[in-house]
């Protein structure tokens, strides 16, 4: 796609090693409830206004009031209707990062200030040599794609020098229940007012056609919500199960530290240079061709080079079951041992 995001590998009959939903895919007892769902024919019927279910079952899951919780139709709607209502004069963006930021920023006429951050040093005083009042920082915890994740304290401490200088951070959360060390803002983003907490809640529970994201501050961004955010089947589904998602999180995250050391290890062994992360995805640098070539035998991995700095030959690898793991890892050795 024109963007690099999802939704063609299946299309194909590919093996979509770029995907980074849950590698454990959709818990059982949702896609019962799913089904549940269509068989009582709530379709028929119109969700609550504003996601009113959803914010109760997402609130509860993550410790916060409902008040604190505003629903909608995926992460990425949650954050261009904020970027279109703050209208910051000037956005810093760590990068890299997810690539929709600089669109947003664009979106709005923002003055667009790249700041390049591997996920190592000091980075509040990094981006603080870029900000002036009206800015707004935004990143992705754990980042997308290269997977380093950046302590609450640090955040924190960045956040209250923002306020300092009339600024705002937006922190993207979609990937934090996919690490053990949960460094979330969630909790704070009831005491402080200049912090916005974006989560997509498909990625972690393997549903992303369903779309469920959310945004998470003490400001009233009520009128942001469009009437009915989410639809029939996701809110019925959705809101029912999370009483039990903590479960399937610590499922979640014992998988992706076990599969995630073997695949690296064994990438490496295979003389590709993996980058270290602390998710379920993870950076590679290869050859430009790698990834063409593994089209060819059915593998689709994400090419990064429309992120900045990266350019050719970063992609981004996304664990998978063990099975398919061990397929991508056999056919990767065979295009390796023809090339060479």
């Amino acid at each position: 796609g024109a963007r690099g995001h999802g939704g063609y590998g299946w299309r194909y009959g590919l093996m979509d090693m770029s995907s980074n939903i849950n590698p454990l895919g959709a818990p059982r007892e949702l896609i019962e409830l799913i089904k549940e769902c269509v068989d009582y024919g709530c379709y028929l019927h119109y969700p609550t206004e504003l996601g009113d279910e959803l914010r109760e079952s997402l609130g509860t899951f993550e410790g916060v009031e409902p008040v604190f919780t505003y629903i909608f139709n995926g992460a990425t709607e949650a954050l261009q209707l904020l970027f279109m209502n703050l209208r910051p004069k000037r956005v810093v963006i760590p990068i890299p990062n997810y690539s929709d930021y600089l669109r947003l920023s664009k979106l709005v006429n923002s003055e667009v200030r790249p700041v390049e951050y591997w996920g190592c040093g000091d980075l509040t005083n990094l981006i603080m040599n870029e900000v002036t009042p009206g800015t707004v920082v935004i990143l992705s915890n754990p980042n997308s794609p290269m997977g380093y994740l950046i302590g609450r304290n640090q955040l924190l401490m960045m956040a209250e020098e923002l306020g300092r200088r009339n600024s705002v951070l937006i922190i993207d959360e979609s990937f934090m229940d996919f690490v053990r060390d949960n460094e979330s803002l969630i909790r704070d983003s009831q005491r402080y007012e200049n912090i916005f907490v974006v989560k997509s809640y498909t990625k972690f529970l393997a549903i992303p056609g369903l779309r469920i994201g959310a945004v998470y501050t003490r400001n009233n961004i009520g009128e942001l919500v469009p009437t009915w955010p989410v639809n029939s089947i996701a809110e019925y589904a959705v809101s029912r199960y999370m009483g039990r998602a903590r479960e399937f999180r610590e499922l979640t995250i014992k998988y992706v530290e076990e599969e995630r050391s073997r695949l690296l290890k064994s990438l490496r062994e295979l003389g590709i240079n993996a980058y270290e992360s602390r998710t379920h995805y993870f950076v590679i640098r290869h050859e430009p061709w790698l990834g063409e070539e593994l089209l060819k035998h059915g593998f689709l991995i994400r090419d990064l080079s429309n992120i900045p700095p990266l350019m050719k030959g970063y992609f981004r690898i996304s664990i998978k079951s063990a099975d398919v793991d061990n397929k991508f890892l056999s056919t990767l050795h065979r295009i390796i041992q023809i090339k060479h």
